[in-house]
């Protein structure tokens, strides 16, 4: 003792639903037929709804991936790459430098020399009375070889 189904035409469900012949395509790709859409509709307090030519196109988009009667989206075009020497030359500059800078840091501690023995002032003395032998022609290279090599640095190696 059930409801008697109602039998609604789709030109019924067409004026009550507010469709159009590409929403009747759809829907009836969908396997939806016109007395499920006119049930479908939102009633007043039901705004969390879709109406249903809004709802038959997204079931449509979901399944098939496109929508009738709307011209389907260009693809993007793949993007052509241009390859720069000048710049790939200065970007692998860049590594090598910081790639340097990371290895040369000064992070660890300085190592330390042995200090030399504490001499006695009679020992020293002698020492500083007798000049060492030295020919004219070395002695330039002993001066500057005494003050350059603890003032020389990482920093001042130019490679």
């Amino acid at each position: 003792m059930g409801k008697k189904p109602q039998r609604h035409s789709w030109g019924e469900a067409k004026k009550l639903c507010r469709l159009n012949r590409h929403d009747i395509a759809m829907a009836k790709s969908l396997g939806l037929g016109p007395d499920g859409l006119i049930r479908s509709r939102p009633d007043p307090k039901q705004r969390w709804k879709l109406p249903v030519k809004d709802w038959i196109r997204e079931l449509h988009f979901k399944r098939f991936g496109f929508v009738l009667g709307q011209e389907p989206e260009p693809k993007p075009q793949p993007i052509a790459l241009v390859y720069d020497e000048e710049a790939a030359r200065r970007f692998e500059e860049e590594l090598y430098w910081e790639d340097y800078h990371e290895r040369n840091r000064d992070d660890q501690p300085a190592k330390r020399r042995p200090a030399p023995a504490k001499s006695t002032p009679a020992a020293s003395a002698p020492a500083a009375s007798k000049p060492p032998a030295t020919t004219a022609k070395d002695s330039w290279i002993d001066e500057i070889m005494e003050g350059a090599m603890d003032e020389i640095t990482d920093k001042d190696v130019p490679f």
